[in-house]
């Protein structure tokens, strides 16, 4: 009669098997877990600078450029490097301004899941704000095109004076 011991040998094998076994999931389950962590901070990153680039072009009407080197300076190096900044100030002030942000995935995380079928090449991440404008051009455009005018048109004739 053979009791219900196991060899060492044969323990070890089983033990073996349960690693073979649970391993690849316990991988898959430690990198998509990573993978995802990565993936959120950078998307919080580039939400945060959508928002605080229609923001600054809201509230001090900054320019175009002036945003998009805010933005790729709150993306930092990684991020801001294979971006792509959309800026769409309004015309006049009480319109809608708005910023995209667009971000490659690859920039923001190392493509650990790409041995299951799921890659990151070809994704983006991508955040838009808007925000009513309440100024529309830089002062200095302002003066600029207060400059222009000729004494003609900035008097006007008796007949208009009220």
């Amino acid at each position: 009669m053979k009791s219900g011991r196991v060899s060492l040998g044969r323990r070890g094998a089983i033990l073996s098997m349960e690693l073979v076994l649970v391993l690849p999931i316990f991988l898959l389950l430690t990198f998509g877990i990573a993978q995802y962590s990565m993936l959120m901070a950078a998307h919080a990153r580039i939400t945060s600078a959508a928002q605080t680039g229609v923001r600054l072009m809201s509230l001090s009407g900054a320019s175009e450029a002036e945003v998009q080197q805010s933005i790729s300076q709150l993306l930092g190096l990684s991020l801001a490097s294979e971006c792509e900044i959309e800026v769409e100030p309004a015309e006049y002030a009480g319109q809608v301004g708005r910023v995209h942000v667009r971000v490659p995935m690859a920039s923001a995380s190392p493509d650990l899941l790409w041995m299951t079928g799921f890659s990151l090449s070809g994704r983006y991440l991508e955040a838009s704000s808007a925000m009513v404008m309440e100024r529309v051009a830089p002062l200095e455009s302002i003066a600029a095109e207060d400059s222009e005018l000729t004494a003609e048109d900035s008097v006007a004739p008796a007949s208009q004076v009220f």
